[in-house]
């Protein structure tokens, strides 16, 4: 339903795709045909129909009950063409229960006739004696929103939400035909969904692209702000408002109801890894590595946070913690990519920081770590996810790899005698 990007789902029966099918002109309808209605003009002008002769206000009930009950089982055995007559009799001399039972069948009958006319005639017809009745809306809303009718479908979808305020087919089709009218209570349609499915991201995505598109990013962000600020206890308010703030660059606003989020719940690892990220964008790594040793303690195997904990520490300075969590994460996924290029990285972190600390331009021993790197880079291109990234670094190396005249001055040396890279031969 994305047009936006939105996936339609169509609930009902593949037989109408008669509609823009030749067959239908292979069918001959019981009623004229409907000229083309205008989108302020839904109802068709005239809904008479050859049955109304049938009209007899002295006709008993008993006789109704026979009709219905002969048309009513023509009905069951899909005999629709033999069935039609007896229900349309009941319909037009009855106002209660059996009239309603009886236009029912009516509509569905020529559903599965492919009269499209007849359906929605016979539709507007049961409508205007039972207003509230859920399968007439349903026949016309979809085949108003199937004739390009969208305005036509959407009083008759927001009947049937209004009887039925969790059928999500129903929110998320009056959701998507409120977008396509300009209108916000889209917003308010996709928030009920998400609602309903907390867990989908498909609709996740689909109310954050409402936002954006009726209220503006800034809107959209002030808009999760105030749910959550009215339901703070709200743990899916709380997330949306966070991950939105941090996606809008807010990072210590974000802090706010991560935080909330962890204190509804702590072992929610979505909650922590958004609230790392702000972290490390607001420099404190200390904070950050904390929320992410928690996200392994709960999830072991996660190669990738443990990357994410190298990186801080690299971004601390503390280099050898940086490669005890590669070791880690090579540990759990041998060759995997990320964390030859994390290492990668801390070893060229490591030679900015050793050249600055000790106020010196190039050395021998920096070429020899930027090899190191290098050859991190190398591994990493076994790893399809991360061979491009790592060829472009292995090339930005070369400048600044040994030179042959480095190497012959030094005798071919390998061992590092700097001080300050003591902790890459430990």
């Amino acid at each position: 339903m994305k047009g936006i990007k939105i996936i339609l789902t169509l609930t009902a029966s593949l037989l109408f795709l008669f509609m823009v099918s030749p067959v239908v002109a292979q069918i001959e309808d019981d009623f004229p045909e409907l000229e083309d209605e205008s989108e302020n003009n839904c109802i068709p002008e005239n809904l008479e129909t050859p049955y109304d002769g049938y009209y007899d206000p002295a006709t008993p009930e008993s006789e109704i009950r026979k009709w219905y009950s002969f048309g009513s089982e023509y009905y069951k055995v899909e005999n629709y063409k033999d069935a039609l007559p007896y229900l349309w009799k009941v319909f037009v001399n009855d106002t209660g229960k059996y009239a309603n039972l009886a236009i029912r069948k009516i509509t569905q009958a020529y559903f599965q006739l492919q009269k499209a006319d007849s359906t929605l005639i016979a539709a507007y017809k049961g409508l205007a004696k039972f207003p509230d009745h859920a399968n007439l809306h349903y026949y016309a809303g979809y085949l108003q929103d199937n004739l390009g009718r969208y305005k036509c479908a959407i009083p008759h979808y927001e009947a049937l939400v209004a009887q039925e305020p969790e059928q999500e087919s129903y929110l998320e089709k009056l959701a998507f035909l409120y977008f396509k009218d300009g209108n916000e209570k889209a917003i308010e349609m996709q928030e009920r969904l998400v609602k309903l499915k907390p867990d989908d991201s498909e609709y996740q995505n689909t109310l954050a692209q409402y936002m954006d598109y009726f209220l503006g990013p800034g809107g959209a962000l002030e808009a999760r702000k105030n749910a959550f600020q009215n339901e703070p206890e709200n743990l899916e308010f709380a997330l949306r408002y966070g991950k939105a703030a941090y996606d809008a660059g807010e990072y210590r606003a974000a802090l706010v109801p991560l935080s909330a989020a962890l204190k509804l719940d702590p072992k929610n690892a979505e909650a922590m890894e958004y609230r790392a990220m702000c972290y490390e964008a607001l420099e404190q790594y200390e904070n950050a590595i904390a929320d992410y040793k928690n996200i392994v303690d709960m999830q072991t195997n996660n190669a990738k946070i443990m990357c994410a904990i190298a990186t801080d520490y690299k971004n601390r300075n503390q280099f050898s913690s940086g490669r005890y969590w590669i070791q880690r994460a090579l540990a759990i996924r041998p060759g995997y990519g990320l964390a030859h290029i994390t290492m990668a990285e801390i070893y060229e972190a490591s030679v900015t920081y050793c050249q600055d600390q000790d106020k010196r331009g190039r050395k021998y021993d920096d070429g020899l770590v930027y090899e190191m790197a290098y050859k991190e880079y190398q591994r990493a291109t076994g790893d399809a996810n991360y061979k491009a990234t790592a060829s472009k670094r292995m090339n930005s190396l070369t400048p600044v790899l040994p030179t042959q005249e480095e190497v012959f001055m030094n005798q071919n040396r390998k061992a590092l005698k700097i001080d300050c890279y003591n902790w890459i031969n430990q």
